[in-house]
């Protein structure tokens, strides 16, 4: 029997999958942002995440700050499924 998958693990921090990530997308050998030491472009809320040691967003007093909440509501229904994600999780 396997191990059943930690969610909040298997996300991005923002909680987008990453199969619908620009950088994923871009870089056929991204390892999803939570092991990627080289990203295509600088994610602001990969860095804010990880200098607050969050393990997600939804972890954050803020969730969802200014910048995610333009970011999950900006019209492309993975980024809005993303914010769906983080509630599921917090």
């Amino acid at each position: 029997m396997s191990e059943p998958v930690n969610t909040s693990v298997a996300l991005s921090y923002c909680g987008i999958n990453c199969t619908s990530c620009g950088n994923y997308k871009k870089n056929e050998n991204c390892q999803g942002c939570r092991d990627e030491p080289n990203l295509l472009w600088d994610c602001t809320t990969r860095t804010c995440a990880i200098e607050r040691g969050f393990l997600h967003c939804g972890q954050c007093d803020e969730f969802p700050c200014d910048e995610l909440s333009r970011f999950y509501h900006d019209g492309k229904p993975s980024h809005l499924q993303a914010y769906h994600n983080m509630l599921d999780l917090i």
